[in-house]
């Protein structure tokens, strides 16, 4: 994975314009995804990022693509592949936590997605490149080629400073709705440099099934969580996950 990690940022400037525009399907968060498109949803600034958004549900649909046989791709894929276990284990503990048996099916809902910081993008007036927010997701992970993420414990901005071999996990909203408030969400930025550098991450976002039923953890509420991911995933300004999975 660490290798797959460093090759996709060495392999993301040889994408040509015209791939980034014909393996675009912004409709279900897949593919290139159009600039300034996605925002806070806290203040509405726009992201200031290219985003490559990568959905394993959809790989057959991507092999009729040329842009299938890039190696930018095949890398992205295999990073998927070794994070979505590793995501898949963590649920497991917190389910384990909190004696629920059943697992959380979660891949193919799920999607990673790379960033791309380019110089180009930054902005003087604005103090983040991604404003503060909590993904209302399950559990996020990150990895990034510098540092700039900064993370909000108890409302406090915090530094995150990774190991090249290191990756960090998030709790989103979800993951608090279903416990019942036990595990809180994390609020997370990322910081607007000082100068001109570039920097990219890869960001796995861990989604449950959402064409199924669920109870809380403890209390056993009813939860409807494909209305709330689908609320969560439109106020970023993305296309609700459900009408892409009927489209």
């Amino acid at each position: 994975m660490q290798k797959d990690f460093w090759k996709t940022v060495e392999l993301y400037p040889t994408i040509s314009g015209a791939n980034k525009q014909e393996f675009a399907y912004p409709d279900r968060t897949d593919g290139f995804m159009p600039f300034g498109m996605e925002y806070a949803n806290s203040t509405n600034n726009v992201d200031l990022c290219e985003r490559f958004c990568y959905r394993d549900k959809y790989r057959s649909d991507h092999r009729q693509h040329p842009f299938a046989d890039h190696q930018f791709y095949r890398h992205i894929v295999d990073f998927e592949s070794g994070i979505s276990a590793i995501a898949e284990r963590v649920l497991e503990n917190i389910m384990q936590k909190f004696s629920i048996a059943e697992p959380l099916e979660t891949r193919s809902s799920s999607y990673l997605q790379f960033c791309a910081y380019n110089k180009e993008y930054r902005k003087d007036d604005r103090e983040y490149l991604q404003d503060r927010h909590e993904d209302g997701h399950l559990i996020t992970f990150v990895k990034a080629t510098r540092d700039g993420l900064v993370i909000f414990p108890n409302g406090e901005q915090q530094r995150v400073t990774l190991a090249d071999d290191e990756i960090i996990v998030f709790t989103g909203s979800l993951l608090t709705e279903m416990s019942d408030n036990r595990i809180p969400y994390m609020d997370h930025a990322v910081l607007n440099p000082a100068v001109q550098v570039e920097r990219s991450s890869l960001v796995y976002f861990v989604i449950p099934e959402l064409k199924r039923k669920y109870t809380s953890f403890i209390e056993r509420r009813h939860l409807d969580l494909e209305k709330i991911a689908n609320e969560n995933h439109e106020s970023f300004g993305n296309i609700p996950f459900t009408v892409t999975a009927e489209a």
